[in-house]
């Protein structure tokens, strides 16, 4: 039985908002795990490289990088766009994979 809020269209949403915002502070897995290491998160490279990649983060993980990454606001219109667009990518008559 599939988890109810186990979506791959908003895993892959949520690796998108942080890949991308990674790039934009032109930021590595590294780096990404040292600044939550300075937030008392201990998650090493590869470890958060596949969390990410996989969409699989934890609320608490989740908002955790954003801090670490230094985002002062994420509008829920932002993740409905990405969310969509996402959506729309996705084979006919079924979610996007990941």
């Amino acid at each position: 039985m599939a988890k109810m809020f186990d979506s791959p269209a908003m895993r892959e949403t949520l690796r998108r908002i942080v890949r991308s915002r990674m790039a934009f502070k032109g930021m590595e897995y590294k780096d990404l795990a040292a600044a939550l290491e300075d937030l008392g998160v201990h998650q090493n490279e590869s470890n958060l490289r596949s969390k990410v990649n996989n969409g699989s983060l934890g609320a608490q993980l989740f908002v955790y990088i954003l801090m670490a990454m230094d985002m002062k606001s994420l509008e829920l219109e932002q993740v409905h766009e990405v969310l969509n667009e996402v959506q729309s990518q996705a084979p006919e008559g079924g979610e996007a994979a990941v």
